[in-house]
């Protein structure tokens, strides 16, 4: 059972593929082999059928009027004045008539080809006259055979001696007496066995004659050992008037076509090996299959060659993986074949390059996160310290109760305990934008007189949005740094929020050095194509990428000109989290 439900291997599946194509194109060619054979089989049959049959109404039409001319040639005078008056002819008048009676046989001779002999036989004058012999002695034998009854309209012939006539006696004698004259016509059985030979289709067929009462038999190829059971199956069986049969004998099967003739009494039977008339159909048939049988081989030995070009391959291929799998990177396959596998062959090398290269790089990357790590731990002792010991300003402000400072030391502490708190990588907006207003509220007590902000209200429909901590206040510090710090009055700083359908535009304009499409447009190509940032825009670099990488390609950063005439940096982030990037999925 297992083997049954077992896989089927590829060089299965390469020779069921080709049968599948290819047995549909057999069977239609068997299909249309076996019509065709049945089609030349039935032409064939009737052929032969038709053949049979016009060959035996030739015969009854030939043979029909010569029993008619010897009807009516029974009446001439000449042969009653021979019969009844020749001893009161002169010899003259006696020789004149004999002559008129054997111009009138050597006409019916000559108007069949089937007749040899036309002979009248005269008791009277103990003469014979033949269309071949003028005058002679009537044969005795012959004269008694053909002086036998027959029925001209059933069974005209006489057969004796291997000779076969059709014979008219007049009149009707009863009692034995002796009659006038006997008419005597005596076929050709050469003539008949020339014409038998027309029908054969191939030298092994053969034609006969058969007497209906089975007294003779006239064939071109006497073989009594066939033609008994032949005879004897045939016309023994009353009532079928033409037909074919198929007959096997010694091992071989016979085509027999046959034609009764009720006129003459008898049968016309033609036959014809089978193999002989149905050889060329059968031959084709065989060679079909030889040729199906050459094809499953064909196909055999062609699924074979690709099985061995494809599984050899495939199993080099199978064999390096697995080593690739057990933690062998050192491994490079090679194939010299310029084909597809090539192809594969070449990119699995670089696969395994490639893996090699992100191994050295995951492997140098957490070396260098344990390193800053604990660089970080190093660097968060000042801070740490730096912060406490402002709050200990902040309270100590209080006591002297200077306005200034006291802010200035409550927004300094607020902005360090924000930066040191580094136990999330995210952080509500509310958070960070309250971060970026403490940055703010810094810079203008140190800027007082000399910067303007307009710091828009953040809406609450978005105060609870998680986002990466720190995007905001780098943006605002650009700002300050390359457009606002130098200017000595009249600076403008505006962040505003503006919400739209799938999430919020946040925006962080100056009124620095004049700006311009082209700079901008600069700019933000930079800031979204160059490996290598400028000090001016490494800060909102970083910032766009954690956010391409936290919500895809959709977010992050862009650059234009502004309305007050300096750089406008808008932020674009989703409404909630349902916009996660590829690669920040399961994290």
């Amino acid at each position: 059972m297992e083997r049954i439900l077992a896989p089927i291997n590829t060089y299965s599946k390469l020779v069921l593929a080709f049968l599948f194509v290819v047995v549909p194109f057999f069977v239609l060619s068997l299909k249309i082999n076996e019509f065709g054979s049945n089609n030349v089989n039935r032409e064939i049959t009737l052929s032969m059928q038709s053949k049979i049959r016009f060959y035996n109404e030739l015969m009854g039409d030939d043979f029909g009027r010569i029993i008619n001319w010897m009807k009516a040639f029974s009446s001439h005078d000449e042969l009653d004045l021979l019969s009844n008056q020749a001893e009161i002819l002169s010899a003259n008048e006696k020789r004149e008539t004999i002559l008129k009676v054997q111009k009138e046989l050597e006409i019916l001779q000559s108007t069949s080809q089937f007749v040899k002999n036309v002979s009248v036989h005269i008791p009277s004058l103990g003469r014979t006259i033949s269309s071949i012999n003028l005058f002679g002695d009537i044969p005795e034998e012959e004269f008694h055979v053909l002086n036998t009854p027959t029925n001209l309209f059933e069974a005209p012939f006489v057969y004796w001696n291997g000779r076969l006539f059709i014979s008219l006696s007049f009149p009707i004698m009863v009692n034995n007496t002796s009659p006038e004259f006997v008419l005597g016509v005596e076929i050709s059985i050469d003539k008949l066995t020339g014409m038998f030979d027309q029908f054969a289709i191939n030298p092994h067929g053969g034609t006969l004659l058969v007497d209906n009462k089975r007294q003779w038999t006239i064939a071109n190829k006497p073989n009594t050992a066939l033609l008994e059971p032949m005879i004897r199956d045939i016309v023994e069986k009353e009532g079928e008037t033409h037909g074919i049969r198929q007959m096997k004998w010694n091992g071989q099967s016979y085509m027999v076509s046959f034609a009764v003739s009720q006129a003459l009494g008898t049968t016309l039977v033609t036959y014809e090996p089978e193999e002989e008339v149905f050889g060329s159909v059968h031959r084709f048939r065989e060679w079909l299959w030889v040729l199906i049988g050459l094809a499953v081989i064909v196909i055999a030995l062609v699924s074979f060659f690709l099985y061995r070009v494809i599984h050899k391959p495939m199993n080099q291929l199978v064999r390096a993986f697995r080593r690739v799998e057990r933690g062998d990177m050192n491994i490079s396959v090679t194939y010299n074949h310029h084909d597809e596998f090539n192809y594969l062959f070449a990119q699995f090398n670089n696969m395994v390059r490639r893996l090699q290269e992100m191994i050295v790089e995951v492997y140098e990357q957490k070396y260098r996160a344990q390193h800053a790590e604990i660089k970080q731990l190093q660097s968060q002792i000042n801070p740490h310290f730096f912060y406490n010991s402002l709050f200990i300003l902040y309270r100590l402000s209080k006591k002297t109760g200077d306005e200034v400072l006291i802010r200035f030391s409550k927004y300094l502490g607020d902005y360090f305990e924000f930066v040191t708190r580094n136990t999330r990588t995210e952080v509500s907006l509310r958070e960070e934008v309250q971060h970026a207003l403490n940055y703010v509220e810094i810079q203008s007590i140190r800027f007082a007189h000399q910067i303007k902000v307009d710091f828009d209200e953040l809406p609450i429909d978005f105060q609870a949005i998680q986002i990466p901590r720190i995007v905001l206040q780098p943006i605002i510090e650009n700002a300050y740094k390359y457009a606002l710090e130098e200017k000595e009055d009249e600076g403008r700083l505006a962040v505003r929020f503006d919400a739209e359908p799938d999430g919020l535009m946040i925006s962080v304009e100056d009124n620095g050095e004049a700006m311009n499409e082209t700079r901008a447009q600069e700019l933000n190509n930079r800031l979204l194509n160059s490996p290598d940032p400028m000090e001016e825009t490494s800060g909102m670099i970083n910032v766009h990428r954690r956010l391409k990488y936290r919500y895809g390609e959709k977010y992050g950063l862009s650059l234009s000109v502004g309305e007050l005439g300096g750089l406008k940096v808008s932020i674009r982030i989703p409404r909630g989290d349902d916009h996660v990037s590829d690669s920040h999925r399961g994290q």
